[in-house]
């Protein structure tokens, strides 16, 4: 099959805050928005992918625009090794423009759509394609916004506790509203993401409140995220690090690795080069390392993420923004299950098919 047309949809999806207004990045008052790719093809089939966007979204349009999509079409899909091949023709090309960035997250949402693509034409999930399901569900922790206030941190750690969640990941920077989240929650496993914002000089001022909060993993604590002698430095403390979200191409991870930067290696399937770079950071050597895939979407994002960790690394969690979604693309494919778990869905490509109502009535011009 032909690639033949290439769209890239802007969709804006209505949720409510579980807590107070929040200044989180991702999110734009109470619209989450998204940039899916649509790939269309001469025997009909449409693949969808999705690309890292929020506040980034109209820059990586644009790389789509004016850099990539010109180079696809016309393109032939016919088995996985195609995908590879296109793969590594847009890195050639586009290196010069950066190997990190806007210019991986538009060739990560290519990758998704094409191997999304691939799985229709075989009538295979991409699970399937990859080797198979190891797992039917995932257990998943719900990942809070950032409230930058103990009161309101406490409140939502809990309510996602009392809903099922049995583990809960903070976007909190500092020590009230992670201790105060603790003492709501009592021994449910508590992870905190810092996004990077810390000086590494200040975590020998906090590191024993980190360890009385008994964290399940501290994720990229440190200003620089590529700072890992620094984060090798507090696993060496007895912390459990997490990091790799902002890392582009298996390169990166490997690099992590070898300096022995994080237990926990958190590639994004929309940043980081899509499902087949993904494919290659499962398969580095990880002495004990575990991969558990960065995925705050609701998006092909999010499908994607779900088909790899079933098929590639079947011990990770699946994180699940905690928002109230007021329209999703996937009917409620996101939501837990009584036990704190996500289903896998296993059709054929991402597992399932968008809502195209939902895509029109919520895509912004």
């Amino acid at each position: 099959m032909k690639i033949t047309k290439i769209d890239v949809i802007t969709i804006g999806l209505p949720f409510e805050n579980p807590g107070p207004e929040s200044s989180f990045a991702i999110a734009d008052k109470n619209f989450l928005k998204s940039l899916l790719i649509k790939i269309e093809t001469d025997k009909g089939l449409i693949g969808w992918g999705e690309a890292f966007g929020y506040t980034s979204i109209e820059t990586t349009k644009a790389a789509l625009k004016t850099m990539i999509i010109p180079h696809l079409i016309g393109k032939t899909i016919q088995n996985k090794n195609d995908i590879l091949i296109i793969n590594k023709e847009l890195h050639l090309k586009m290196h010069v423009f950066g190997r990190y960035g806007i210019t991986m997250f538009a060739i990560s949402g290519i990758d998704i759509a094409l191997w999304d693509l691939l799985g229709k034409a075989e009538n295979k999930s991409i699970a399937d394609l990859l080797g198979g399901l190891k797992v039917n569900s995932l257990k998943a922790y719900a990942s809070l916004f950032l409230y930058d206030n103990a009161e309101a941190t406490s409140k939502v750690s809990l309510k996602a506790k009392n809903e099922g969640y049995e583990i809960i990941k903070l976007h909190e920077n500092k020590m009230d509203p992670i201790k105060s989240s603790r003492s709501a929650i009592g021994e449910t496993a508590l992870m905190v993401d810092v996004n990077c914002v810390w000086p590494e000089v200040y975590m020998e001022e906090i590191i024993g409140i980190l360890k009385e909060a008994n964290l399940y993993w501290l994720e990229e604590p440190i200003w620089p995220p590529e700072n890992y002698k620094g984060l090798s430095k507090l696993r060496k403390n007895g912390i459990t690090i997490a990091s790799g979200e902002n890392a582009c191409t298996s390169y990166q991870f490997e690099e992590m690795i070898n300096n022995e930067a994080a237990d926990i290696l958190q590639p994004s399937v929309t940043k980081v080069g899509g499902i087949s770079e993904i494919i290659k950071i499962a398969l580095l050597k990880k002495n004990n390392y575990r991969v558990v895939p960065h995925s705050p979407y609701f998006g092909p994002g999010f499908m994607a993420t779900l088909q790899v960790i079933g098929a590639l690394t079947p011990d990770s969690e699946i994180e699940r923004l905690y928002v109230d979604l007021k329209a999703d693309l996937y009917d409620g494919i996101s939501n837990i299950d009584s036990k704190g778990n996500i289903s896998i869905p296993n059709g054929p490509g991402l597992g399932m098919e968008p809502n195209l109502e939902i895509i029109e009535k919520y895509s912004i011009k």
